[in-house]
């Protein structure tokens, strides 16, 4: 264990707290530059780099319930990656699973013993929302090539990510008038650019999201249709006469009249993606693979390695979590993943549902929903963002008198230290439809 001394308070916070404030920022900065790097490996050092020094600085402790079935869930994912035929490739894309729960456990800790070090979080959300629209700002004649770097990756980016860093500045817990205020305004401006974007995932999502809120706490209600209000009126204001392509994006009305088209069948209304889902499943049970998955981002590896032609267009996953882990590990694999976090986790962090739960619950749900109708928890990205909302919501927990299994810290370093060196092992690997068809 790293001894800290005792002098030193104020600098030890500082590290904590400058740890998991880089890593938002560089979670959502990096999307333009490891979009189709298949394995994200400069987020996930980043990412195992503050997770070992918060391992140094605090213990976890786990149910022995939960321990066992995450030995389950890995031993499984070891199995099927083992028989995919590019085992240290496929263990290290599912390595971003294996992490989770560690580094959620950690910032849980951090967020417990240091209450404020959300609200630093919450600042870097409202950064990088100030910093894109800096840039889209600076860049707008660049507009017909926003689906490219160096802008945001791709014009869904902008609706999916700023969806959740605009959500996580709802907050009743301010330090300062001032800071909630900031947070209210960038908040509203986030959300019209989500709605100017027309990403339907992340519109449904935000309105699950007010179902969370209202449940938990009432009072939101005002605040919440105020802000989306004045939200929605921002987006109707006439952009710059940008190109019209298919990246052009759309306002939530345009949005809305196409969903509500009663001659537009649902496929064409889920962009192709339900004979997309329906495709897969399917080829995955024609070749017995729907039980046990076929590895590691098995969704490309079904179409290049199976010979699998499941659109005209490959596609690099299928814009659905669940679709793709089927993919991965089977659907024994996702019964592990499920059984994991209901039972030997979310179910006690949520069994007592309570107002100071909203934010970290609503969060989770934004990335569920969203993780549902696109591509968000095939990115590192968005499971980035999944630690730091099941944290949070780990953290609003009491520590229980009878703590369960104190995990050894030497172990947890180890462990994340693995999957590090199975990452470099694998860089030269690049995973996704993009390595074999490069014309695309």
């Amino acid at each position: 264990m790293l001894k800290i001394s005792p002098t030193w308070p104020g600098t030890r916070q500082g590290l904590v707290i400058a740890g998991i404030f880089g890593l938002l920022w560089f979670a959502w900065a990096s999307h333009a530059r490891t979009l189709f790097n298949g394995l994200a490996s400069p987020l996930f050092f980043a990412l195992a780099a503050v997770t070992i020094f918060l391992a140094t600085q605090f213990r976890i402790c786990v149910t022995r319930s939960s321990l066992i079935l995450y030995a389950l869930f890995a031993g499984w994912i070891l199995y099927v990656d083992a028989r995919s035929g590019e085992f240290l490739p496929a263990l290290a894309k599912d390595s971003h699973w294996l992490i989770l729960p560690v580094a959620s456990l950690l910032f849980a800790q951090a967020f417990r013993e240091y209450p404020k070090a959300f609200e630093f979080v919450q600042i870097g959300a409202a950064l990088c929302i100030i910093n894109l629209l800096a840039t889209m700002f600076v860049m707008a004649e660049w507009f017909d090539n926003w689906h490219y770097p160096p802008i945001f990756g791709h014009i869904r980016h902008l609706g999916l990510s700023i969806g959740f860093l605009s959500l996580i500045l709802f907050t009743k817990t301010a330090s300062s008038t001032s800071i909630a205020v900031l947070f209210r305004l960038i908040r509203i401006v986030g959300l019209a650019l989500v709605f100017w974007s027309g990403t339907r995932a992340s519109i449904l999502a935000w309105l699950c999201c007010i179902a969370v809120f209202v449940l938990l706490d009432r009072t939101w209600l005002k605040t919440l249709l105020i802000d989306t209000t004045v939200a929605i009126a921002l987006s109707q204001i006439p952009p710059p006469a940008f190109p019209v392509n298919q990246w052009t994006p759309g306002t939530v009305a345009r949005t809305m009249e196409e969903l509500a088209g009663s001659a537009t069948p649902a496929t064409a209304a889920s962009s192709m993606r339900l004979s997309l889902w329906k495709a897969t499943l399917t080829a995955l049970s024609d070749g017995g693979n729907l039980w046990t998955g076929l590895g590691g981002n098995g969704f490309a590896r079904l179409q290049v390695m199976h010979g699998v032609q499941l659109t005209e267009r490959p596609h690099v996953h299928p814009h659905n979590a669940v679709v793709q882990l089927v993919c991965d590990w089977g659907l024994i694999g996702i019964l592990l993943l499920v059984g994991l976090f209901s039972k030997a986790t979310f179910q006690p962090a949520t069994g007592r549902l309570r107002a100071s739960n909203a934010l970290a619950l609503a969060s989770i749900v934004y990335l569920l929903v969203t993780g549902m109708f696109d591509a968000t928890l095939f990115h590192l990205e968005h499971l980035v963002y999944l630690m730091l909302g099941a944290g949070l919501l780990f953290s609003k927990e009491s520590e229980s008198k009878n703590p369960g299994i104190l995990l050894w810290q030497p172990g947890v370093i180890a462990f994340v230290g693995g999957l590090v060196a199975i990452h470099l092992i694998s860089l030269d690997y690049r995973i996704g439809i993009f390595w074999y068809f490069p014309t695309q």
